[in-house]
């Protein structure tokens, strides 16, 4: 099993069960669901298993699915079941290196004020359940008095995985997102954590790589492409 796909799919398991959703381990993938938010991050399966039953994981679902997969020769069982392509997503890996400062104009602080972090999250806001959860950190960047940008970091043992992270459009550009990477991986740090994974969509010429840049500028490296098939219903 990979470990950066563990570590994700664990962390994403949880945040959909605190969200109100459910999460399975069903036919070699983590299965999970939140039917509240509609996108495909929170209603897929994350492909852990070398053994995987495409039928266990249709019948959970009991409706339109992703299935996330970096497998090759499943991408062509998937795609022969009628499965198509969609935005694949660059896995980044990162080791216990400290991280490169980050220059912005807020501040960045550790929150356990849910209602607060769920504000800043938009559409995702049903993910607020996982501040103060076992296994969680959430931080908040501001600008003067005002809460701007957030993001999460949940770890196990030696792993850490960095995701759930939004940024108030009038506040875009000021290098929140930056500082609290850097945040998040010292804190990683601290807890012990020596690999740290996070993800993004892969870079296209029509679309902004601002994430993208964060991650590599933030000490993480491209790991691997992990496409996503959306069923045919």
């Amino acid at each position: 099993m990979n470990e950066f796909e563990r570590v994700e799919a664990q962390a994403v398991r949880d945040a959909v069960v605190l969200g109100g959703g459910r999460a399975e381990l069903v036919g070699g993938a983590m299965c999970v669901q939140l039917p509240a938010v509609p996108m495909m991050e929170l209603n897929r399966a994350i492909v852990l298993g070398a053994a995987v039953d495409l039928r266990a994981i249709s019948d959970w679902f009991a409706g339109a699915h992703t299935i996330a997969t970096h497998d090759e020769a499943l991408g062509r069982e998937l795609e022969s079941h009628g499965y198509t392509p969609s935005r694949a997503w660059m896995k980044f890996e990162r080791d216990e290196a400290p991280a490169p400062p980050a220059a912005t104009d807020g501040r960045i602080e550790e929150t356990l004020d849910g209602d607060l972090f769920a504000s800043l999250l938009g559409r995702w806001a049903e993910l607020g359940g996982m501040v103060g959860a076992p296994g969680w950190r959430c931080f908040i960047g501001w600008v003067g008095d005002e809460p701007a940008a957030c993001g999460a970091l949940y770890a196990d043992g030696s792993s850490a995985w960095l995701g759930v992270a939004m940024t108030r459009e009038e506040f875009r550009g000021r290098g929140l997102q930056s500082a609290l990477l850097a945040m998040r991986i010292e804190a990683a740090r601290a807890g012990g954590a020596t690999l740290m994974a996070s993800e993004t969509g892969a870079q296209l010429d029509d679309q902004p790589a601002t994430s993208y840049r964060n991650l590599l500028r933030a000490g993480f490296r491209e790991s691997f492409l992990r496409a996503n098939w959306r069923s045919p219903a």
